[in-house]
């Protein structure tokens, strides 16, 4: 036994137990490493497995989940219409070190003219009194005359005359380069815009020629309405015809924008053949060729050719994330500095989040967006588009994180290709009413008298399947209309924001001040008493 100096016996002192060590502390941070790399291994395999595999299951069924799969097939130069010398130069670009260089700058400025000559020059904000589809309206030529007769560059300026003969002038600069496109539109039955679809980034593709084509439309809609009013049918109707070639030019664009700009440019011919309707201004030849171009417009299946061009290149931006990597990527490339749940996920998280985002995407592009539009049965479903709002607004989590980022707002995209292929329809019927009173000097009692001598069959509501309505308005004239979105009959009454009381006589009155909410009330085409 061990004793003590003192001779007394004693057990000497333990040392205190360590619990953590250096050793340890290192053991414990490589084993949660180890974890965290499992964990993310576990991650990218289940979710690049799950990806492939919903791609195996739908590419067999047919679905083009690939960007280079929905990228338009290529067409003749010399039979391109977005190739004819005006349009060339819009997409004739490369990326330089310091931007977007075009290389026929010259080509380009000709443009500027269109664009100019609808932004008012006297500093008013005011833009010009165009008429409204939705609002059942029509242009005041009269106004446009004034303000190109204010404008002290415009040929306009000062001149005397009727007001039609004024907005003319100032117009008549644009007439080489509308012969130009008219002649196009003839030789290039085809068209298809070199937009560089298989750029990096996928969400930095250019669509210059977007905001371009719409202004050269609403001008030929200013100069085809100018021309009606004027006494110039025939020239009115080669301008509604040109305009029919512009917005056709980027029906097969895979594109959301492009299918809005679509939408929008189409708007603007259907308009200008309601101002040339309610003149009583076209032939009954004219009114058959309106008809038969108008029943070639399938705005249900271009969206669906859209939507899927907008699932590829989701996928693709999504994929092009992977690829580059986390650390490397500049985020505020993609996003504003705001999204920083979208900044860590990108910086921290798992390859295996984006591919389960790729497949979220494509899920509700697969359950949703496409179901939601039926372009063979001619329908469209607001309570399958309901159903995918809700669905995004309900997704939380990092598998749904960059789908809700991505996706547009899918109802009201839906919501305005249901609405615009309603007026295509509408006016297909218009020309029809109008051959009919041509031919029996009065409207019939029912569109049942316009089949089959004026018009084959009458065109299905795409809300619900019955025959388009119609009926003569007390005040005089008559709408068509669809039963829009809220899928109620509301007699032809449009949803105004604010309220609107004025009831069925409201369709033929400006509301200044007041819009029309797409999501309410009916979706009409009104014609005035003459």
């Amino acid at each position: 036994m061990n004793q003590t100096p003192e001779g007394t016996s004693e057990t000497p002192p333990r040392a205190p137990a360590k619990f953590f060590t250096w050793r340890s502390l290192l053991f414990a941070v490589a084993c949660f490493a180890t974890l965290i790399a499992l964990a993310y291994a576990e991650e990218n395999w289940r979710g690049r497995r799950a990806w492939q595999a919903h791609c195996r299951q739908w590419e067999a069924k047919g679905e083009k989940l690939a960007l280079a799969a929905v990228i338009p097939p290529p067409v003749p130069d010399d039979k391109n219409f977005a190739l004819a010398p005006l349009l060339k130069p819009l997409l004739d670009l490369k990326q330089g070190p310091t931007g977007v260089v075009w290389r026929d700058t010259n080509g380009l400025e000709r443009f500027g003219r269109f664009s100019a000559l609808l932004i008012p020059k006297d500093g008013s904000k005011e833009a010009l009194a165009l008429g409204s589809l939705e609002k059942g309206t029509f242009a005041d030529v009269a106004s446009w005359a004034e303000r190109y007769r204010r404008d002290t560059n415009s040929p306009a300026a000062g001149t005397g005359g009727s007001p039609a003969e004024a907005v003319l002038c100032a117009l008549r600069q644009l007439d080489p380069d509308f012969s130009e496109l008219r002649e196009a539109a003839v030789s290039r039955p085809y068209s298809r815009f070199p937009v560089q679809y298989e750029a990096e980034p996928p969400f930095g593709v250019l669509l210059p020629h977007l905001g371009r084509l719409k202004p050269m439309a609403t001008l030929l809609q200013v100069r085809a309405t100018a021309e009606l009013a004027g006494g110039l049918p025939m020239d009115a109707y080669q301008d509604v015809k040109l305009g029919l070639r512009i917005s056709d030019s980027i029906r097969d664009e895979p594109i959301i924008i492009s299918h809005l700009v679509r939408a929008a440019t189409l708007g603007s011919v259907l308009q200008t053949v309601r101002e040339g309707l309610r003149r009583h201004a076209w032939t009954d030849a004219q009114l058959a060729e309106l008809q038969g171009s108008l029943a070639s417009v399938n705005l249900l299946a271009e969206y669906k050719v859209a939507m899927r061009g907008e699932r590829a290149g989701t996928v693709a931006e999504l994929d092009y994330l992977r690829r580059h990597g986390n650390w490397g990527l500049d985020v505020e490339e993609f996003f504003s500095k705001g999204i920083t749940s979208c900044e860590r996920v990108l910086r921290f998280g798992p390859s295996g989040w984006i591919y389960q985002n790729m497949l979220t995407v494509s899920r509700i592009c697969q359950e949703f967006t496409l179901p939601a539009v039926d372009e063979q049965a001619h329908r469209v479903s607001p309570e399958i588009a309901a159903r995918a709002k809700r669905m995004l607004q309900a997704s939380h989590g990092p598998y749904t994180l960059f789908s809700r980022l991505f996706q547009p707002s899918l109802e009201k995209v839906i919501q305005r290709s249901a609405r615009m292929q309603s007026f295509v329809d509408a006016a297909r019927v218009a020309c029809a009413l109008e051959r009919y009173r041509l031919a029996n000097n009065d409207l019939p009692d029912t569109l049942a008298a316009l089949t089959p001598r004026f018009l084959e069959r009458v065109p299905t509501d795409v809300i619900d399947g019955q025959s388009l309505r119609w009926r003569r308005v007390p005040a005089g004239g008559y709408v068509i209309y669809s039963v829009g979105w809220n899928q109620t009959d509301d007699g032809g009454a449009p949803g105004w924001n604010p309220a609107d009381d004025s009831g069925i006589f409201g369709l033929l009155k400006e509301k200044h001040g007041a819009w029309v909410d797409p999501a309410k009330g009916d979706w009409a085409w009104v014609m005035p008493a003459d």
